[in-house]
């Protein structure tokens, strides 16, 4: 279950009979940690739902789950310790298909983790590195603990080699390296200097000119080339995401500078498009392994507008993964709150709800869109992309909340927007038609065009899509009958008539054309209306 809330609110949760759900509520944000309502609210919602059959399991951590909300439930919670991380690696080894290798784990090799005891999370990583390892050798355990030993040895050499870089600068191309590992060895060196630009450090052709060449430089960071590109020791896996990882937790004064500096070599354009892509996975598995949603805030924020494609192939990807997803779908969600997201942020929720993402989970797509279109302009080509996908996957989810939204007196601008949207694309078109063919949806469909048509920031947009409907119905394209039939109630009231006068200039048989019609009709239903309220 994924709710729709700024925080944890019991009233939101469903209702539903005989149904059960589970709902993580760990890794919560400080703002967003539940309060004492919601503890009472969550033995309410129990003690109802037993009788109806319905179940919930709260999941969550004691870090996460404290103060008077824990007070509240203390008599419905259960504790769980972490189960014993041998067995748990032997069985998730079985699970990985990895039988052959669980003899492994009885190697004197491991006694100091068994001892240790990690958590349930840990323990499934070391499975993971057993399951993907060369051969049962030390580098397991050093994977395992991040390479401790040789990044202490790489990031604090003993000496300095003759007309090598000084320490910070072997550390910022470590660290680039890191960042961009397999990218272009110009890309590694331009954001190893970029980094030490960001920490104030001179960067003039002078000072490059004199620094160590960049053979040095790429040999004191102990990286190796390969047909142009740099890359960390491959033979020690996931070096580089322990590197970066190993950056964060040593330097966690630093975090906010490091992140810019990261995110905005993703950014830049003088980076290649490939290696971009290679620093945004690279942030991406790093805000999964330190639990950092501002590395996700930053990647939105930066490459919205200089890289949109890039963000939302990353963050579709992201958002659709069992590890990061719930993370990620929940910043779209977050994302759309304040009152004026950036129009480049707004594109980028628009653009990947209405992607993958839209194929796989239409609901949460749908709700994130909602959200979007309430700062969308009208007509924006990422909102009727985005609404034309779902609805050509998915139309009676689009259906279903579009008759919530217009039901809604006044209408909310999202609705608007996301019906007007709709009507600019063929397959939205087809569903506004289908909509209007029941008493409330035909309510619904004049409304809305008639509240466009009402509004000077909607009425051009309005009046450009009315126009292409007719036209449409005049090709053929669209049933020419029902919308003279529907179009005369939304031009019947004599307020929004003046809009058709613009037919008259430019067609000379206007009378006998598909507007004429429609103004014909709309003046007989006027003044039967007027004949009817005398009566």
């Amino acid at each position: 279950m994924e709710p729709e809330w700024v925080k944890p609110d019991a009233a939101k949760l469903p209702t539903q009979a005989h149904h059960g759900y589970i709902l993580d509520l760990s890794e919560l944000p400080n703002d967003q940690r539940p309060g004492a309502s919601f503890g009472q609210g969550l033995l309410t919602y129990g003690r109802i739902g037993v009788n109806e059959a319905r179940y919930l399991v709260v999941l969550t951590t004691p870090d996460d789950w404290e103060g008077q909300c824990a007070e509240e439930t203390r008599s419905i919670t259960v504790e769980h310790s972490s189960p014993d991380a041998k067995p748990l690696v032997q069985q998730a080894l079985r699970d990985l298909g990895s039988e052959d290798r669980v003899h492994w784990t009885e190697d004197a090799l491991y006694d100091e983790i068994w001892q240790s005891n990690p958590p349930a999370q840990e323990a499934r990583r070391l499975a993971h590195i057993i399951h993907q390892a060369a051969s049962n050798n030390s580098y397991i355990i050093d994977e395992f603990r991040g390479w401790n030993h040789y990044l202490d040895d790489l990031l604090t050499p003993d000496h300095d080699s003759h007309g090598g870089p000084d320490l910070l600068s072997t550390r910022a191309t470590v660290w680039a390296g890191a960042l961009l590992h397999g990218g272009q060895k110009q890309s590694v060196l331009h954001a190893s200097d970029s980094l030490l630009k960001k920490l104030r450090v001179p960067r003039e052709p002078s000072d490059i000119l004199a620094d160590a060449t960049s053979t040095h430089r790429l040999k004191a960071a102990r990286l190796e080339r390969d047909n142009g590109r740099v890359f960390h020791p491959r033979d020690k896996h996931d070096l580089a995401p322990a590197i970066l990882k190993n950056l964060w937790e040593e330097f966690p004064t630093q975090q906010k500078l490091l992140r810019e500096w990261a995110v905005s070599v993703a950014a830049d354009r003088a980076v290649s498009d490939d290696d971009a892509r290679i620093a945004v996975r690279m942030l991406l598995r790093l805000a999964e392994a330190v639990h950092d949603n501002a590395i996700i805030d930053a990647i939105a924020d930066n490459l919205a507008e200089r890289r949109r494609p890039l963000a939302v192939e990353a963050l579709t990807s992201a958002a659709l993964t069992p590890s990061l997803g719930r993370h990620v779908r929940r910043r779209l969600y977050q994302w759309m709150l304040p009152e004026a997201p950036t129009p480049a942020l707004v594109a980028l929720v628009a653009d990947i709800c209405g992607g993958e993402l839209a194929e796989h989970e239409p609901s949460i797509a749908l709700t994130r869109l909602a959200r979007a279109a309430a700062h969308a302009p009208y007509l924006s080509p990422p909102m009727v992309g985005a609404f034309r996908r779902l609805a050509s996957i998915n139309e009676p989810v689009v259906m279903k909340a579009l008759e919530t939204w217009l039901a809604e007196e006044p209408t909310k601008r999202h609705a608007l927007v996301a019906f007007l949207s709709l009507a600019a694309s063929t397959e939205g078109a087809q569903l506004l038609l289908r909509l209007s063919m029941e008493p409330h949806g035909r309510r619904f469909f004049v409304r809305a065009w008639q509240q466009l048509l009402d509004s000077d920031r909607s009425r051009t947009a309005a009046d450009e899509e009315l126009d292409h409907w007719g036209t449409a119905a005049e090709n053929g394209a669209l049933p020419s009958e029902q919308l003279i039939d529907l179009f005369a109630d939304i031009y019947e009231p004599k307020i929004y008539r003046s809009g058709l006068r613009r037919f008259f200039a430019r067609d000379p048989d206007f009378q006998s054309s598909f507007w004429g019609e429609v103004l014909e009709q709309a003046i007989a239903r006027s003044r039967r209306n007027e004949r009817d309220a005398t009566e």
